[in-house]
């Protein structure tokens, strides 16, 4: 069945050709009538022009921009809202993550309707790493679901039931992809967590360090706690 690879994106002009080149020969250019959507988030360095002739060699390949720079959640948002395919492969493009590693997923596409990567190794800073487990804690404790990696940006979604479970989630979210792995558990969709291969970042840097990850984290978790109380107008 034909996927949907969205793939946000800002300021990575060392890797984002490597990635989208390996989204095309690893997706896009075996499973047919594919599509691969980059949303570039307003990138202010070389990232547009390295899109823009990319565009010319691959047909299959879509470039969306907001208005004014927004974020990864609501970039990635942007992307879900177009993918019209019958399946939604969600990526991040700073190389972090083994392409191949995607027909692990698609493999139990029959069986499950979303499949949720899981960074067992995760190559990452001690305090991203910590967040994973906070949130993760959060999960279990507020929501009463047990997730391993919700927030995971490899993941594997059909996109029927990825459009029902989206709409109930606010545009504003700074992380979507948590609520949707949150509320696909309370739903009882069927889902599967599957170990996936992570990488250090070689190149680029995260946009959001320091006292704005500080701020950034107490915003999603007040945001958290909103979807939470939420929750009880959201059938099952």
């Amino acid at each position: 069945m034909p996927v949907s690879v969205v793939l946000p994106c800002y300021n990575e002009e060392g890797v984002i050709e490597e990635v989208i080149r390996a989204c095309y020969g690893e997706i896009i250019a075996k499973i047919d009538d594919s599509e691969l959507i980059v949303v570039d988030d307003r990138s202010t360095d070389n990232t547009p022009a390295i899109l823009t002739r990319l565009m010319n060699e691959f047909p299959e390949l879509r470039i969306v921009k907001p208005d004014v720079n927004s974020g990864h959640g609501k970039a990635v948002r942007l992307g879900y809202e177009i993918a019209d395919k019958n399946w939604i492969f969600q990526i991040d493009s700073d190389d972090q993550f083994e392409i191949k590693d995607f027909w692990k997923l698609y493999e139990l596409k029959n069986d499950y309707n979303f499949i949720l990567g899981n960074r067992k190794d995760r190559q990452d800073t001690y305090h991203r790493i910590m967040l994973s487990k906070l949130i993760s804690f959060v999960d279990q404790v507020i929501f009463g679901v047990k997730l391993y990696d919700a927030n995971c940006p490899f993941r594997l979604i059909n996109n029927k039931v990825h459009k029902e479970l989206i709409a109930e989630i606010d545009k504003e979210a700074l992380a979507p992809n948590i609520m949707i792995a949150i509320l696909a558990k309370k739903r009882e969709i069927k889902i599967k967590e599957v170990p996936v291969m992570h990488r250090k970042r070689k190149t680029g840097k995260v946009s959001i360090v320091n006292w704005k990850l500080i701020c950034f984290c107490f915003r999603g978790l007040k945001q958290l706690f909103e979807f939470r109380k939420n929750l009880g107008r959201i059938k099952n």
